[in-house]
């Protein structure tokens, strides 16, 4: 069976072994390997039939970016800040931490890293993702046509003005 769950009722299920699996990010690597110990793996989102044809799931991919403003009252100051955040020893720190890949490149050739499963997955799913390019308005729409979908429409919403009510809360804050 499968079920819609926000990441606090997944991983209480995970604790409670209701859930055995789920799709997920790295961001829940370090609580889940404290849940499942050496058996949690991760891999690549599945293919599913549409049609008669496999249909390899696509997922958003994106990375965390440290900008230093050049007319900051203390750009010196931001460029150092930027600096330790980004250093190996500190990407290492944060992986180690809670699992998710270091953006410094010599951190990320970590053995380390190399072995995390999570890690893997997302780099075997990189190929089918779309970078992340969305905001806030985008998240707040799909969670409020996802939570009804998966609620079964429980109001008897007619499935166009779902839509458009999903594309107007995805555009309004693009367009202002």
């Amino acid at each position: 069976a499968f079920r819609n769950a926000k990441d606090d009722d997944f991983l209480a299920g995970a604790e409670d072994g209701s859930v055995i699996a789920g799709v997920s990010g790295v961001w829940n690597d370090s609580k889940l390997k404290a849940i499942w110990g050496d058996d949690v793996g991760a891999t690549k989102l599945p293919t599913y039939t549409v049609a008669g044809k496999q249909v390899q799931m696509a997922s958003f991919t994106g990375y965390k970016l440290m900008g230093v403003n050049a007319y900051s009252k203390n750009p010196e100051w931001a460029a150092k800040l930027a600096d330790w955040m980004t250093n190996e020893q500190n990407q290492t720190v944060r992986f180690e931490m809670n699992g998710q890949g270091p953006s410094n490149t010599k951190a990320a050739d970590s053995d380390a890293v190399k072995a995390s499963p999570s890690i893997q997955a997302v780099i075997a799913q990189s190929e089918f993702g779309k970078l992340q390019r969305v905001g806030n308005s985008y998240w707040d729409a799909c969670k409020t046509f996802g939570n009804t979908m998966a609620a079964g429409n429980p109001n008897h919403v007619k499935l166009q003005e779902l839509m458009d009510n999903l594309v107007s809360g995805i555009t309004k804050s693009a367009a202002g």
